[in-house]
């Protein structure tokens, strides 16, 4: 092994876990190396092992069983569901590793986030939420212009997230995020990101916060004429149903297909799959359901309004029947205004001709980049060449995100009533 090396160890090899595994692998090399995993599917163990040669004695298939083994590795990644995201990162906590990268949301309890605020504070380990848009060259651009202070002062932000047809109802009407008891509202799942930039954008306290939004349209009461509660189980409506699973997954070709086509480990649990074994999955597990029949009870779509303490408003739209995904953000300042389209970046100062923002070499705008950029800058920051913590995501800064969404819910749940912070 290279001389100082850093080690790292993983808990939670779904999506999001592999894919930081594969870019250490990929660009960081020479610096990083995976030495550990963890995780509660067998399956999961076999198959992301041996691509990265992680031995027997370091795969543990609980995280008893591996924090039992006390600190193995100079740095952890923990990318699990979100409901369990408190207890394995407070036993990390505990258990005296100093460097963890933890999955967002943190917790959906606020003493919980707040607790584990505090004790990474007094264990002195610096814990980094994966708000990943923060680092991508679109969002971070926008930041640089507000800071420069060329369109004044922020009057008012107006934020959509349009999160598509397609993603909503795999996500959070079939998948893991559709229950808010077993997870997390959507606003705090899907859009705490979008919260985290709204607040960094406005660098200024948030006063308070009112909502509206609620489950309007994947309910039976909803569901066409001859719809059955599987796609694959007799449906008559499947024809002219956007939600078809066998289309989404299996048969549309790739011109037309959506991005959750391509997520045949997420349905199957195996990383090699077989044709047979995506039908399979589509005739009896969960992503083959109907979605108007399904168990499903967070937000289809929900308004957050913001004031904070230097006079800004901001509003945040989280839209989940978008034809594509794609973010939207129009920002008006004293002197000009900024507006955001996808990975298209204007701005306008007020007498002066409209001007095309360029952003660097990667137009991706979105999570991709942002997530290279993440744990680049996550590789850099466990091999001392990051002093400045200033816009690292550390749990002190996703709190404020946290706040809001939480706020954002309790106005909604009692009528829209405005939030104090």
């Amino acid at each position: 092994m290279i001389r100082n090396m850093k080690t790292i160890s993983v808990i939670g090899l779904g999506n999001r876990g592999t894919e930081y595994m594969g870019f250490i692998k990929a660009f960081h090399s020479k610096k990083a190396k995976i030495v550990a995993l963890c995780d509660i599917s067998q399956q999961a163990l076999d198959d992301v092992a041996p691509k990265f040669s992680i031995p027997k004695d370091k795969q543990f298939i609980s995280t008893e069983s591996f924090f039992a083994k006390g600190v193995i590795s100079d740095a952890l990644i923990i990318s699990t569901q979100d409901a369990s995201h408190y207890e394995i990162t407070k036993q990390a906590l505990l258990t005296g590793y100093k460097y963890i990268l933890l999955e967002k949301p943190v917790s959906g309890n606020k003493a919980e986030y707040i607790e584990l605020r505090d004790l990474a504070k007094e264990k002195g380990a610096l814990l980094i939420i994966c708000h990943v848009l923060r680092y991508s060259n679109y969002y971070g651009k926008i930041k640089e212009i507000i800071s420069s202070g060329q369109i004044g002062d922020i009057v008012s932000i107006n934020h959509t997230e349009n999160v598509g047809y397609f993603h909503f109802a795999h996500s959070f009407v079939r998948g893991n995020w559709h229950d808010e008891f077993a997870s997390t509202p959507s606003i705090l799942a899907k859009c705490c990101h979008d919260l985290d930039l709204i607040a960094w954008f406005v660098d200024s306290p948030c006063k308070t916060v009112s909502s509206v939004g609620e489950l309007i349209h994947f309910r039976k009461e909803n569901a066409p004429q001859g719809a059955a509660d599987r796609c694959m189980g007799g449906c008559k409506a499947r024809k002219n149903c956007p939600y078809d699973a066998e289309r989404l997954y299996i048969t549309d070709p790739f011109y037309k297909a959506k991005f959750v086509k391509y997520m045949q480990r997420t349905l199957t649990g195996k990383a090699k799959n077989s044709k047979a074994d995506v039908v399979d999955a589509i005739r009896n597990g969960d992503y083959g359901r109907c979605v108007y029949y399904c168990d499903n009870n967070v937000c289809d779509h929900q308004l957050v309004t913001m004031t904070f303490e230097n006079g800004a408003k901001a509003v945040l739209n989280m839209n989940g029947f978008s034809d594509k995904m794609f973010r939207e953000c129009h920002i008006v300042g004293t002197k000009g205004e900024l507006i955001g389209y996808g990975t298209k970046l204007k701005m306008r100062i007020f007498g002066s001709r409209p001007k095309n923002i360029s952003f660097g070499p990667v137009s991706l705008g979105g999570h991709v980049e942002g997530d290279i950029r993440l744990v680049s800058g996550f590789i850099k920051l466990i091999c001392d060449e990051i002093t400045d913590l200033k816009d690292i995501t550390t749990i002190d800064a996703t709190v404020i995100s946290h706040d809001i969404a939480l706020a954002a819910e309790e106005s909604r749940k009692n009528g829209g009533i405005p939030i104090t912070l």
